[in-house]
């Protein structure tokens, strides 16, 4: 006893598989394609708001830098209160020079640009203020609780 295998192709296949043969007089007469303008304005957004996004990143950075350098040498309420405000104010920068780099957004997605990294640049903000405060006072940290 054998068993064989035979693989056919589904009739309807077969007509669908030939493809006109393209008339060399219509090909001359059609103008040539244009590159779909929605494809590069969805690149030219995309690139605007991962510069958005890398900026938000980078000023995260400077204001946890920032906010530890110039809350080191005052009272701890004090560090918290000048830390979040150093963190408001270069956000708000952040949205200015956002808007300098004029991404084609459409109006219902305006929202876009103040929303892009938002979250990065809060973590970026705590993780480098707590880090450099931790370097700037660690001698603090190397004293022997009785």
């Amino acid at each position: 006893m054998s068993l064989k295998i035979y693989l056919v192709r589904h009739p309807k296949g077969k007509d669908n598989d030939k493809k006109p043969e393209p008339n060399d007089n219509a090909a001359k007469d059609a103008p040539p394609e244009e590159p779909r303008l929605a494809d590069t304005d969805e690149s030219r957004i995309k690139r605007g708001l991962d510069k958005v996004f890398w900026l938000r990143v980078g000023l995260g950075i400077l204001a946890g830098i920032i906010s530890a350098v110039f809350g080191s040498p005052l009272d701890t309420n004090e560090r918290i209160f000048v830390g979040f405000g150093i963190m408001i104010v270069l956000f708000i920068v952040s949205y200015g020079i956002a808007k300098t780099f004029r991404v084609p957004l459409l109006p219902s997605d305006k929202r876009k640009l103040v929303t892009t990294g938002y979250g990065s640049y809060f973590l970026m903000f705590i993780f480098s203020w707590i880090l450099v405060n931790t370097i700037i006072n660690a001698d603090v940290s190397s004293m022997i609780v009785h």
